[in-house]
């Protein structure tokens, strides 16, 4: 959303009265609670980001990442890359497609057209991929089979350290590829990780575990975990030693089985044997904290996922589309339940095979604390799936929601074709009045009764006396009416709804409505997401909101996560 719908959303009250306490429902009301003061967390606004191929203009972002297959064999140089399995292992300049035209010749000019792009939309975080892999495509274009692999004429090897002056345009002509003259180059163009423009955090490159699959002509072996580990230690290394203030982000494991063992990994049974991990999560945190404690300097910043649902509908088939059939709408709202709900068990190969590590933010937290305390939690791709339904958009809110709630710093989404719902959850967090407004940036403690909804409630450090209400209605096809009262020594005074309903992924507004002794009714649409703006009395007083520790502090405490909000599903 733009400014430009700002006064036409305000103006949607008669268009919203399905939203009103007068509304006829089937399901009993449920009572919600909101303590705009208590169990105070600091959230993180980069989890309200996207991968690009998105398109900024329809999404409110306050992270951008520049990632994907075809980033791990990249070159910088002259903006060749080769997509791997996505594409017969073509080398192309896919990549400068329909970015500005003065960059399509420029050294790193899909990097600076990120950096820029991002600026563009008021963007404040980037993330971009740093080539791990050990080859980039080099100039020669087109479709390579075995008897092209490297070392070979269409490719070249990626050093990390150049050992001799670092030029200020790179030479095309040499058999390598330089990272520090890279990062030399982008920091010379956009300015450090300090800057507006500049680079805020690096990926060590994207879904190693995969490379045997994505990238077989380079990788033709699996990848061993300690390989891998070296790997990310020298190239960490390198960026804190050009940009101390970048986070590092790191591994980008692709999913579960990445998770539990690097994809089977051929040293991982005896490494787990030999130290007593639980999973491949717990040796990484583990070295990178060594190595971390050798070199004097943080290595890793972010521990970095990826997850894209597995659950079935019921259909049988994973993230279907079948939104005639409930018990396929439902499988995909239940699939975000895997992200945070003990003993919840999604229909999926990872439940078939124990699913020892769901819920998952618990296990990685727990990791996180007992290896490698402070780092934060990323997933730096992402979807459940259902971006063309509402279905899907009331996932996404969860998500969000869920992120929230426990600590995780940074997330992307990864946008399929279709998208519009997803996106328009997203913007319910961060422009749900096409004016700029959003989620609070403090979470607040929030109870509700037996219902088929969610609860996520927030307020702005500033101390504005505002309270930002997120409510998810789950319910395929009935209206739930809600009570909400506020447990505060101030008085409100006012509230202004929004919802994302129905047919149509534009948000629409209901004007504002009169607050009564700290409490008011609304009736939510079924399969919905409804934001409440709450404002207090100007003349009311109160205690002020105690802001908690920063971001990474947060994270390394989310343990306690379920304390914030009583969940009842």
């Amino acid at each position: 959303m733009n400014k430009k719908s700002c006064g036409a959303l305000l103006s949607a009250a008669a268009m919203a009265a399905v939203c009103t306490g007068t509304a006829s429902a089937a399901h009993a009301p449920v009572d919600i609670t909101v303590y705009p003061a208590e169990n105070v967390r600091e959230i993180s606004p980069m989890i309200y980001g996207v991968n690009s191929g998105t398109d900024l203009s329809k999404v409110t972002a306050k992270a951008f990442r520049l990632g994907g297959n075809r980033l791990s064999a990249y070159n910088w140089e002259n903006n060749m890359s080769n997509a791997g399995s996505d594409r017969k292992n073509f080398s192309d300049k896919y990549l400068v497609t329909g970015i500005r035209e003065e960059l399509r010749t420029e050294p790193a000019g899909v990097q600076l057209n990120a950096l820029y792009e991002a600026h563009d939309n008021n963007i404040p975080y980037t993330l971009l991929t740093l080539q791990m892999l050990g080859y980039t495509a080099s100039g020669k274009s087109g479709s390579l089979d075995e008897s092209k692999s490297p070392p070979s004429e269409y490719w070249k090897q990626v050093v990390n350290r150049k050992n001799s002056p670092i030029a200020d345009t790179p030479d095309k002509k040499d058999e390598c590829v330089y990272m520090d003259e890279f990062l030399s180059y982008l920091m010379g163009k956009a300015g450090s990780s300090e800057s507006e423009t500049g680079c805020k955090a690096y990926s060590l490159d994207n879904e190693p575990a995969l490379w045997q699959h994505t990238h077989s002509l380079v990788q033709r072996e699996p990848l061993s975990c300690k390989t891998l580990i070296d790997k990310s230690v020298d190239l960490a290394a390198l960026v804190k030693e050009y940009d101390r203030g970048a986070d590092v982000f790191g591994p980008a494991l692709y999913g579960y089985s990445a998770f539990v063992s690097l994809g089977n990994a051929p040293d991982w049974e005896e490494i787990k044997a030999d130290k007593g991990y639980r999973w491949f999560i717990d040796y990484y945190l583990d070295e990178m904290r060594k190595a971390s404690e050798e070199k004097g300097t943080r290595l890793l910043d972010v521990l970095d996922i990826h997850f894209y649902t597995e659950a079935r509908g019921e259909c049988g088939e994973r993230s279907c589309s079948h939104y005639d059939n409930d018990g396929c709408i439902k499988a995909r709202l239940d699939s975000v339940r895997s992200l945070y709900e003990e003993g919840y068990r999604e229909d999926s190969w990872i439940s078939e095979t124990g699913a020892e590590f769901f819920p998952l933010l618990p296990n990685v937290i727990s990791s996180v604390n007992t290896y490698y305390p402070e780092t934060r939690i990323a997933f730096s791709e992402y979807n459940f799936g259902g971006g063309d339904h509402i279905s899907g958009g009331v996932a996404q809110a969860d998500t969000l929601g869920i992120f929230a709630e426990n600590g995780v710093y940074f997330a992307a989404l990864w946008s399929f074709d279709k998208n519009e719902y997803q996106l328009a959850a997203i913007n319910m967090f961060t422009n749900y009045d096409g004016c700029g407004s959003g989620f609070g940036d403090t979470l607040v403690k929030s109870e509700h009764g037996e219902g088929d909804i969610s609860v996520y409630s927030s307020v702005n450090s500033g101390g504005d006396d505002t309270v930002k209400i997120i409510i998810t209605n789950r319910s395929i096809h009935e209206e739930t009416p809600v009570s909400i009262s506020l447990s505060s020594d101030k008085k409100y005074s006012s509230a202004k709804v929004f919802t994302l309903s129905g047919d149509s992924a534009e948000i629409t507004g209901s004007g504002t409505e009169v607050i009564k002794d700290n409490g008011f009714s609304r009736t939510l649409p079924p399969l919905s997401v409804t934001a409440i703006e709450v404002r207090a009395d100007k003349k009311s007083s109160g205690a002020a909101i105690a802001i908690g520790a920063g971001i990474a502090a947060a994270a390394a405490g989310a343990a306690g996560a379920a304390a914030i909000k009583k969940r009842k599903n």
